[in-house]
């Protein structure tokens, strides 16, 4: 039982769909324990299953970007009551922070970001995440040196300050599941500030 937590309705163009996503952040010293292998979070997605009357379409992608080897979310459908009574049934979706980026195998302390652009600008349309402590430089390098390289000089940028692996992963999922909303929204950008310095998807 998790009492007094906050919840909002989340999400964009489903904001005008019958059925809402609503957003649940949990207290400090009582994050939410919603299954017993996996370590406890601070917050969490409930998205509406309103246009997937199968239920399964956004577990399935986030399973398919794991199975390519991408840093994916936990999915699963969720039957949800209000008030005693059934309210419908949902899909969980794990929030990307820091536990995120824990449970997935990197440093919590890199620098993440959620990207509403088109990769545009470092600090126009972009939510820092992590790292909180200092400004968007290290992104705002990253978006000027690609957007303003070209030939060899770009290439040896992209390799040097690049997980390429990674990337090619999470471009193989991208179009496995269609993903419409990439490149210009939706997607978090993360860098191994601590460790090889390199950004991926």
């Amino acid at each position: 039982f998790y009492d007094n937590i906050f919840v909002r309705n989340r999400g964009g163009s489903t904001q005008s769909a019958p059925k809402k996503s609503f957003k649940f952040e949990f207290n400090t010293g009582h994050h939410c324990l919603f299954d017993p292998q996996y370590a406890r979070v601070e917050e969490f997605n409930l998205n509406t299953t309103y246009s997937d009357k199968a239920y399964i379409r956004q577990s399935l992608a986030f399973e398919t970007y794991a199975l390519v080897g991408s840093p994916s979310s936990l999915s699963f459908p969720m039957r949800v009551h209000r008030n005693n009574e059934f309210y419908g049934v949902f899909a969980y979706i794990e929030q990307v922070d820091d536990d995120f980026l824990a449970r997935n195998g990197y440093d919590a302390d890199g620098a993440l970001y959620k990207m509403f652009n088109q990769f545009t600008s470092g600090t126009s349309g972009v939510e820092k995440k992590t790292r909180q402590y200092e400004d968007n430089s290290d992104l705002v390098s990253f978006v000027n040196n690609v957007n303003n390289l070209s030939g060899q000089a770009l290439s040896s940028y992209l390799f040097d300050n690049v997980n390429i692996p990674v990337v090619l992963d999470y471009l193989v999922g991208t179009v496995l599941v269609h993903q419409n909303d990439h490149p210009h929204k939706n997607h978090y950008l993360y860098r191994d500030t601590n460790g090889t310095g390199e950004w991926f998807f």
